[in-house]
């Protein structure tokens, strides 16, 4: 029964880690689900709106194009009213590739964001400020309108991008 015990204990401490690959292109697989751990298109986001949290979304300043997250509660103007919904929260965190990949309990997640205040999230989050340079930020905190808070890391390899998520149950 200890053993038993032991090992349940020991696994309650991992993170719920994963990943989900989103399309750029029009129509592609821009919104995110951390409840359903997948991507899907704008037409399958109608149906379900409730399960999904952001949208990568490109936007126009000028003659820069710009990349950022955005939940789906509407704040920005740009969401179609169709997939309005989440108010998942979401901030950039400067932790580097390797400390992300070091933050495999959630002792170690709560080392790294313990100091993260729920005021320091907002509806938005850049990823780029200019998408000719690719994306500049690839950490992300976010606080999902459960409480459970998550570490995201964005990759992109041409035009495609590769999310890495790692849930604090």
């Amino acid at each position: 029964m200890l053993c038993l015990f032991i090992a349940f204990a020991i696994n309650a401490q991992k993170l719920n880690t994963f990943t989900i690959q989103l399309e750029s292109k029009k129509g592609g697989n821009i919104f995110v689900s951390m409840q359903l751990k997948k991507s899907a298109s704008e037409t399958e986001v109608k149906s379900n709106v409730t399960n999904f949290d952001f949208v990568l979304m490109e936007t126009k300043d000028g003659s820069r194009t710009i990349l950022n997250w955005y939940n789906l509660n509407g704040k920005n103007g740009y969401i179609l009213k169709s997939v309005l919904g989440s108010n998942t929260l979401i901030n950039t965190i400067s932790l580097d590739k390797d400390q992300f990949d070091k933050c495999k309990s959630v002792q170690d997640f709560d080392r790294m964001t313990g100091h993260i205040s729920p005021n320091s999230f907002s509806h938005f989050a850049s990823i780029t400020d200019d998408l000719s340079k690719g994306v500049l930020y690839h950490c992300f905190i976010v606080q999902q309108e459960n409480g459970k808070r998550a570490l995201m890391w964005l990759e992109e390899k041409e035009g495609e991008y590769t999310l890495e998520v790692k849930v604090r149950e």
